[in-house]
């Protein structure tokens, strides 16, 4: 959607004169006569200098371990390794430059840490991060996303929990079972964005697990959103500080053992927060910010500890970390903990944030926190710029028993890059979801996509609803609006 410069592609890249040049590659010519202790010479001086050229990057980048292998390869290309992905990621888009680092990095002062993720700071001084360098999306033309609601961890949602991990009161807690329909839709998009609502602290800290209004949750909470293949993670929520600083503390020490994760909206330092952290596929990358509009804690945000334990609304503050985004990212996506609890419209505050996010030229708004689904809608802010903002994902998983808390949806939509260097967001769906459970007491998210009208109106979580299959569709068509498409088989 952006078309300012310097925001260039790596399409932009220069092509690669040859591949790495072997020397075995010329065995039975008819030189194979020279002398074997020469060819041998050669053969190692040339390889060696081969993996000088391609390990050394023009912006300085020096590499400290072996990239990861990416998540997702082209199962037609059959590539197995990090160097054959960086190849083919290229050549997908039609060009093979040397070391994959999209064009705009290459004046960069860039390292990889153990884990793959690079970490570099720009001429300008604009410190950034990378995840997935040179990783293919699952396809060639577009980067696709999808994005749920709250994982909120209820007192409701604990015993189940428990009992899903094996034996009950044994300490172990199991959040993986309830996406087990939903999570091949998922792991078919590339970028997958969850809220996090709550903090994770064992309790052998001294805080036992909990509901609201004080929510404490199993560190293996964490576990489910990795497991399910969620990459982009809001933390910035009116919970973060319900067991104070020391629960954000323990909380970011459980995010640091999934260095993969993009976790937006709470940082243990301003450094941190002031650093731009990004996705990589395909070429494109994808920065991610999160806020909170504030935290139950505090009555009024200015109140909190500092400006990044958790990010709460500042328009002169977002404005500053979007257009820094801006900056080195292809495109900026905003997760956004807002409106008023158990409403399906949006408030005047989201309404009004929307349209600043539209002026700052922000290309996605994903919103949480309400309970409850709210419109998908295209938004346009007093500068005529327009974006796609979904205001309200509901609860994911809660566990609840009132039907319009456990109703949410899968949003998705693809990011494209265009010739002249901006990028669109299209193709935006609602794939309809809900909590469910047919009386066994094992609850998980269903696709309401997936299930006729006799195993929708089973569900013994809508006790309030007579008949679930007529107003989840109802209630879905009238709130999410004409802006997306509602994907119903």
């Amino acid at each position: 959607m952006r078309t300012q410069q310097p925001k260039r592609r790596s399409h932009n890249m220069p092509p690669m004169t040859s591949q790495p040049y072997s020397a075995y590659a010329r065995r039975g010519t008819p030189h194979a006569s020279i002398d074997p202790k020469f060819a041998i010479l050669a053969a190692v001086l040339i390889a060696a200098a081969a993996a000088v050229a391609i390990g050394v990057f023009s912006c300085s980048n020096r590499t400290d371990a072996v990239q990861t292998p990416p998540e997702a390869i082209d199962p037609a290309a059959g590539a197995t390794s990090t160097s054959q992905t960086l190849v083919l990621n290229d050549a997908v888009r039609g060009e093979a430059p040397a070391s994959g680092v999209p064009e705009r990095f290459l004046d960069c002062e860039e390292t990889t840490d153990e884990n793959g993720i690079v970490h570099g700071t720009t001429p300008e001084g604009i410190n950034y991060t990378v995840v997935g360098r040179g990783e293919l999306a699952q396809n060639s033309d577009r980067v696709t996303l999808c994005a749920i609601g709250d994982q909120l961890v209820t007192e409701y949602a604990l015993p189940f929990a428990d009992a899903y991990a094996g034996k009950t009161g044994d300490g172990a807690y199991d959040f993986t079972p309830w996406y087990r329909e939903v999570a091949p839709f998922i792991q078919e998009h590339d970028l997958r964005f969850v809220n996090q609502e709550t903090v994770m602290v064992d309790e052998s800290k001294g805080y036992s697990y909990s509901g609201y209004p004080t929510f404490n949750s199993p560190e293996s909470a964490a576990e489910a959103i990795v497991d399910t293949g969620f990459n982009l993670v809001n933390f910035a929520t009116n919970h973060t500080y319900d067991l104070g600083t020391f629960g954000i503390e323990e909380s970011h020490e459980v995010w640091d053992r999934y260095p993969q994760l993009l976790v937006g909206g709470s940082y243990l330092t301003q450094e941190d927060r002031e650093t731009v952290h990004m996705i990589e596929r395909n070429g494109m990358t994808f920065a991610f910010l999160a806020y909170t509009y504030g935290d139950n804690a505090f009555s009024d945000p200015s109140q909190m500890p500092n400006s990044y334990y958790s990010c709460a609304f500042d328009k002169d503050a977002i404005e500053a970390d979007v257009k820094r985004a801006q900056q080195v990212a292809d495109a900026v996506i905003v997760a956004m903990h807002w409106g008023t609890e158990y409403v399906n419209e949006p408030n005047d505050q989201q309404v009004d944030y929307a349209k600043f996010l539209a002026d700052l030229d922000v290309d996605l708004v994903l919103g949480t926190h309400c309970h409850t689904i709210q419109p998908v809608e295209y938004v346009t802010g007093d500068s005529g710029n327009t974006i796609p903002v979904v205001y309200g994902l509901s609860d994911f998983i809660s566990c609840w028993t009132i039907t319009d808390t456990i109703i949410s949806g899968i949003f998705s939509c693809d990011f494209v890059a265009q010739d002249d260097g901006s990028v669109t967001v299209e193709n935006l769906e609602w794939h309809p979801t809900i909590e469910w459970d047919d009386g066994s007491g094992e609850p998980y998210v269903r696709m309401l996509a997936n299930m006729n009208k006799k195993e929708t109106n089973a569900n013994t979580r809508t006790p309030d609803v007579a008949d679930d299959y007529t107003y989840l569709r109802d209630l879905t068509n009238e709130v999410i609006g004409d802006d997306a498409t509602i994907v119903w088989k």
